[in-house]
């Protein structure tokens, strides 16, 4: 299946972790979704501040709830692909079985919504050549602002914490859709951040503004 990918060479076999850009835009990316409770509440909060964010959905979770998938994209968010099955594709060590990986989850968001992913995250961030060969230039994004949500020792105000001590234009901030903690820990996170003057985009958004600076170079 063919990749849908951004028109760029800047970012190839590079993880985007943050942008460069003066325009005050800062992405939210919630990985492992979509989950069929918090995702809602996540959406419902997401509206009623003005925020739009990148979702990086798991196929396995989309082939199972194809309508919150349909109403995530409606809302105005970016569906991003995060791999079939959440593979640590570096320890496949099989370019076929990575490009299933990722094809697969490519083929189920276009059957579900009409549109392929343009983004892509690696499960644990991890990458190898094999992922390279199956992206052919889509980008691979990290965070600049990596919360440890996932992780039974963090609180939502260590959570809060990471997601906006510091952050600045041009940031990319990594949680998990599953967390409660995460979800207890938003409404802080969007308020902290948006009081800053930042404004909560897609990624495909961010990457747009950071195009725009170099263009104006």
């Amino acid at each position: 299946m063919a990749m849908a990918t951004i028109s760029t060479t800047s970012w190839a076999q590079t993880p985007v972790e943050r942008v460069e850009t003066e325009q005050q835009l800062v992405a939210i990316t919630i990985d492992d979704g979509p989950h069929p409770v918090n995702t809602p509440k996540l959406l419902e909060l997401f509206k009623k501040n003005g925020v739009k964010a990148t979702f990086f959905v798991i196929g396995r979770s989309v082939k199972r709830d194809p309508e919150l998938a349909k109403r995530m994209l409606a809302e105005g968010h970016e569906l991003g692909n995060h791999t079939f099955t959440h593979a640590d594709l570096a320890k496949l060590g099989d370019l076929e079985k990575v490009r299933k990986e990722i094809e697969d989850t490519q083929r189920i968001l276009k059957e579900t919504t009409g549109k392929p992913a343009v983004l892509f995250r690696a499960p644990f961030l991890s990458h190898d050549e094999n992922v390279w060969t199956v992206l052919k230039g889509m980008p691979s994004i990290n965070a600049s602002r990596l919360t440890t949500d996932w992780s039974g020792d963090s609180t939502p105000q260590s959570i809060f914490d990471e997601a906006t001590k510091e952050t600045k234009a041009g940031d990319i901030v990594l949680m998990h859709s599953w967390p409660n903690k995460t979800i207890e820990a938003m409404p802080r996170i969007i308020e902290a951040l948006q009081a800053k003057g930042l404004k909560l985009v897609t990624v495909s958004e961010l990457l747009a503004a950071a195009k725009e600076k170099a263009a104006d170079k």
